[in-house]
């Protein structure tokens, strides 16, 4: 694992390139490496996290036995070793590295449907002066670039391709997707002429210009008709044997490796196959809170007993874990309003003391419908058909009465029934609505980028809960929660890698039929199954929990000066990005006892946060 940066750029040069790697250090504090060619106005900057073959053999750049090829890399190929036999290639390293970059000198982009893993792989091709920069299929390793005019830049965070001389405008556009749903989607960033490469896509770049062009569509994967028939049994096997392979996979390494634990069916069977797979104990690792509500210690350490892991637990008490809420700008270099970026900051720094692998259980609910609002999109769904001008109305207004948290909910009824989902979505995350982003802006009109996304899934042939769980995979997923670990983990020097993203895993179960997937109220219905082979009843089948940070409870208390710091009337009047009125609505009321409002609050903090550290200091 580790940081890339590079450019294509008459007007950039070595101090640049310095400057692009020095900013995210933290990705790979083990080596460093640079290729410059001035005459091509080329550079490529690489820091190295030593995972596979630790040996200053394996440091980057890499250049091909044919001279023709120099690649930087962040990631890891599992598969390496089969795709070398595949090709021919007689390695002189022991590296995946060596391997991607002879496989791509001989059949091109062609090699990377090979390659079985999560990758941001940059080759310049010096013979003919072009660029290529891949994503992996989901989006587990980032690729952030700019792009104005002759200048090119790319890097693994956008933090990097801040240090260069370069106009930092807000995008407006990606500021609404924000507020709606915490996140900034698809290849849009905060800021204008930058851009993330989507994930299952590449870029050529030259002095011309660039080029994105998708090479791998988990869509086109989805079957026409689910996987035939089979018993249940058989399709338990045929799971579990491609989920033990991902995590086998997902256990190369020449350092230590570890998992982490929560007590969630995602992660105890993660760790079940783990522990299955090798006669020592493996490590695992959890962080409880001291808040009723969010701590779900006590099931780890129960699955932790019972499969005999080498467990680590760490309580965390409101001080130690506000500690870092003023520097959560730091690692996360976009407007980002999961509370939960601060427990997986953390739980990745106490894991990184033991080991510099970890696995992650992240994709499990994506691929087995493990949310909530499945069912409740189809309970309002009915609601939607009665008469929007009386039946939605009282419906509304019965939910108004039945307290803040309905209230919140209660502005579902007044929405348009074919973005029914999107505004669900965004109701769940506890995010602004629609018109509140427009009265929060000062903006007449809102265009929120996620509505074109679920509009075009919803046009699909699928059952509602697929076209669900494809949002879930294409929009959350990759955008959201990705993001968030990447970000978390490589602060901290970590790799963690997600045996649920193994591609072979991913296109078998979206394509099982959904009572798989959804049966009987029982979310993830043939994960549970699985787990019961590995863990008593109690524990497969209890409450499901996030993996929050009670960051609500914390504003009403210790953190309540971040309201008066960053949402301070005469800051935000000064800003002249909001409307004021608005922002003191939404304090007053959170502070009045309307707690719902929480996560709006955090989100306009964090965003103030962001825009202090990375685009001015607001004098107050």
């Amino acid at each position: 694992m580790c940081g890339i940066a590079g450019f294509i750029s008459p007007n950039y040069n070595q101090e640049h390139l310095r400057r692009l790697t020095s900013a995210i250090k933290h990705r790979g504090p083990d080596a460093e490496g640079f290729y410059f060619e001035p005459s091509d106005q080329i550079g490529l900057g690489h820091l190295r996290l030593s995972i596979i073959d630790l040996s200053a053999a394996a440091n980057q750049p890499f250049y091909s036995q044919d001279g023709r090829y120099i690649m930087i890399y962040n990631g890891e190929v599992y598969n390496y070793k089969e795709v070398a036999a595949k090709y021919g290639i007689q390695p002189r390293t022991s590296s995946d590295s060596e391997i991607i970059l002879e496989a791509f000198a001989q059949k091109g982009m062609d090699c990377v449907q090979d390659f079985n893993g999560m990758f941001a792989i940059a080759i310049w091709d010096n013979r003919e002066k072009r660029l290529f920069i891949i994503r992996d299929r989901f989006g587990v390793k980032p690729v952030v670039y700019y792009h104005k005019g002759r200048d090119f830049a790319f890097a693994s965070e956008l933090k990097a391709l801040l240090q260069l001389p370069v106009e930092k405008k807000l995008n407006m556009g990606a500021l609404q997707d924000y507020f709606f749903l915490e996140y900034i989607p698809n290849a849009s960033s905060i800021l204008q002429d930058f851009y993330k490469l989507p994930n299952g896509h590449y870029l050529v770049a030259d002095h011309q210009g660039i080029q994105v062009k998708p090479w791998y569509q988990f869509r086109d994967k989805i079957a026409a008709r689910p996987l035939a028939a089979r018993s249940e049994a058989a399709v338990l096997d045929e799971f579990e044997e491609l989920l033990s392979s991902a995590v086998r996979y997902r256990q190369v390494s020449d350092v230590p490796i570890g998992a982490f634990l929560s007590g969630g069916t995602d992660s105890s069977l993660i760790c079940a196959l783990f522990q299955k797979q090798n006669q020592n104990p493996v490590n695992t690792f959890t962080i409880g809170f001291d808040v009723e509500g969010y701590d779900e210690s006590g099931y780890a350490a129960r699955v932790a007993e019972i499969l005999k892991t080498n467990h680590t637990e760490t309580h965390l008490s409101d001080k130690s874990s506000m500690s870092i809420v003023d520097r959560v700008t730091d690692y996360y270099d976009e407007p980002f309003a999961a509370p939960s970026t601060i427990p997986s900051y953390l739980v990745c720094k106490e894991a990184r003391k033991m080991v510099t692998v970890a696995m992650s259980g992240d994709g499990g609910d994506e691929l087995f419908m493990g949310y909530g609002y499945y069912d409740l999109y189809k309970k309002i769904k009915r609601i939607y058909r009665l008469d929007p001008g009386i039946g939605r109305a009282l419906v509304k207004s019965l939910f108004k009465m039945r307290g803040p948290r309905y209230e919140r909910a209660s502005r579902l009824f007044g929405l348009p029934g074919k973005d029914l989902f999107a505004h669900l979505w965004s109701e769940q995350q506890y995010m602004f609505s629609e018109k509140e982003i427009g009265g929060l802006l000062n903006l007449k009109e809102t265009h929120l980028s996620i509505r074109d996304n679920w509009r075009q899934i919803d046009a699909m042939k699928l059952d509602d809960f697929e076209k669900i769980s494809l949002f879930d995979i294409e929009q959350y997923l990759a955008n959201n929660l990705l993001y968030k670990m990447d970000s978390a983990s490589m602060a901290n020097s970590l790799e963690v890698r997600n045996p649920y993203l193994d591609y072979r895993l991913m296109e078998y179960s979206f394509n099982l039929p959904v009572e798989f997937k959804l049966r009987g109220g029982t979310a993830k219905y043939l994960m549970k199954k699985l787990l019961e082979r590995y863990l008593p009843h109690d524990l497969v089948y209890r409450r499901k929990w996030g993996f929050p940070a009670p960051i609500g409870n914390w504003l009403t208390r210790d953190l309540s000066y971040m309201i008066d710091t960053w949402l301070d009337p005469k800051r935000i009047r000064q800003q002249g990005i909001f409307n004021e009125q608005q922002v003191q609505y939404y304090v007053k009321a959170f502070r009045s006892g309307k707690h719902f409002h929480d996560k709006r609050v955090w989100s306009l903090i964090f965003f103030q946060q962001w825009y202090d550290k990375y685009l001015e200091k607001t004098p107050v």
